[in-house]
């Protein structure tokens, strides 16, 4: 573990005063707090101001000592004082630490044989509830802890070391009440509506009989999907993919419009995940970074509004591009307005007419040329407000567009030859980026300490 940062351009060395703070000339890399109430998340200040001064310690290493008359006895627990030394930030990672005593070194430990520093890592990750944070808290060269914290106040103990635990349930190490309302005052300064108490940082505290460590503990778990295998036996949580949701709007038991999208994903080798509920979808959208949906046909009837919650919900819940495709476009069509009709059912090969050639998903496509596969009833009877018309089939609205929606009449899963609109909307649909830069755009902290 490399617990001091160099700034670039400038050593470090620990400050000379009894504070145990970094130097003051030191460079920053946020700009100089303009407001007491909103506080911008890439302002290194922001960390100097509410992470506490100090921390508060208790070890007990669980070990014995031979006494002079070679008889064994326990090596009581120590309390221990950290002094706050250094705070830096890169990218979507946040480190600060805290010294023993400034004259200590990386890795040296004190006459007790104790770590002299403590370091907490934290990472920002975008998620449907604004921020989480995935937390690492070393001792010396030991990876004590790792938690992540949602709100209001769901935490995951992800890897844990301390009695009951699995890897080191012998020792024990926790903060002193002090520290944890110190700790617990910190996390809830986050303007994202976490709200923890103490008791949910008890797995942090000094008493051993505090918290009872679980392996089995279900709720702790994201869902079934996850990497994490069991509650704290896991050395670190899954990565967040960035995947495309395929809403799943098929009728049982045929399921005819679902396989040809997940054929064409794998061909692409495309991480993707199917939603076929709005529990699943929900489920997805909090637990995965969704960077492209695709809404598939389906032999239910929009007009008949048979079917229609799950492209519905989609619609109004995913912050990403969507490409609807019959049944989905009809449906998405209704949700934004329009009005639907339907005949008798056409299905074949067909070329459209008055097409947009400057649309994104028609980009490198001849459609003068290039029959699509069409099979349908129902259609929209206008274009829906906010929406442009990007082409159409005999006399019939066959496509709508507004910003980064797409809806289409037809199949173009369904011919290796019409992938190309498939591939240039997943062009579209660019992985999320999980930096500060990212979370600026929306971060606001607000210090809420009195």
């Amino acid at each position: 573990m490399k617990y001091i940062r160099e700034f670039i351009g400038s050593g470090y060395e620990i400050s000379s005063d009894d504070s145990g703070k970094r130097q003051p000339n030191l460079p920053h890399k946020g700009e100089p707090i303009s407001s007491e109430g909103n506080i911008s998340i890439l302002q290194q200040d922001w960390f100097e101001k509410l992470l506490p001064d100090q921390i508060h310690l208790h070890s007990n290493p669980g070990i014995k000592k031979l006494n002079f008359d070679q008889s064994l006895s326990d090596v009581e627990g120590q309390d221990y004082t950290f002094r706050k030394n250094d705070c830096t930030i890169e990218k979507d990672l946040v480190q600060f630490n805290y010294w023993l005593d400034k004259n200590y070194k990386p890795g040296e430990e004190n006459i007790d044989g104790e770590p002299s520093c403590v370091e907490f890592d934290i990472h920002f990750v975008k998620n449907d509830s604004g921020v989480k944070l995935l937390v690492d808290i070393t001792y010396g060269d030991n990876m004590a802890v790792e938690f992540s914290i949602e709100s209001p106040n769901k935490i995951n103990v992800i890897h844990y070391t301390g009695v009951g635990s699995l890897y080191d349930s012998e020792t024990h190490w926790g903060f002193s009440e002090e520290t944890i309302l110190d700790l617990t005052k910190f996390f809830n300064a986050f303007n994202h509506g976490i709200k923890i108490t103490e008791k949910d940082l008890s797995f942090l505290d000094r008493h051993e009989d505090s918290y009872q460590h679980d392996v089995d503990d279900e709720k702790h778990l994201y869902n079934d999907d996850s990497d994490l295998l069991r509650f704290g036996n896991s050395v670190k949580e899954s990565i967040i993919e960035d995947i495309i949701l395929v809403i799943d709007n098929s009728k049982e038991p045929e399921k005819k419009y679902l396989p040809k999208v997940l054929e064409y994903l794998d061909s692409r080798d495309i991480d993707y995940k199917v939603a076929s509920t709005t529990e699943l979808l929900q489920q997805y959208n909090s637990n995965y970074n969704i960077i492209g949906a695709i809404s598939t046909g389906s032999d239910y009837r929009v007009r008949d509004n048979e079917n229609t919650l799950l492209n519905e919900t989609a619609l109004d819940i995913l912050k990403c591009p969507i490409i609807a495709m019959c049944f989905g476009f009809q449906s998405m069509s209704k949700h934004y307005g329009s009005e639907i009709s339907g005949n008798e059912e056409i299905c074949g090969k067909y070329l459209i007419d008055n097409w947009d050639k400057n649309c994104p998903i028609f980009k490198g496509v001849d459609l003068d040329n290039q029959k699509l596969s069409f099979c349908f009833h129902d259609y929209p009877m206008s274009c829906p407000e906010g929406f442009s018309v990007i082409a159409e089939f005999d006399g019939k609205i066959a496509g709508i567009s507004s910003g980064d929606k797409f809806g289409i009449l037809f199949h173009p899963e369904e011919m290796e030859s019409t992938y190309i609109i498939l591939d240039n909307f997943v062009n579209m649909c660019k992985p999320i980026e999980q930096t500060l830069k990212y979370l600026e755009t929306f971060e606001s902290f607000s210090k809420k300490f009195k």
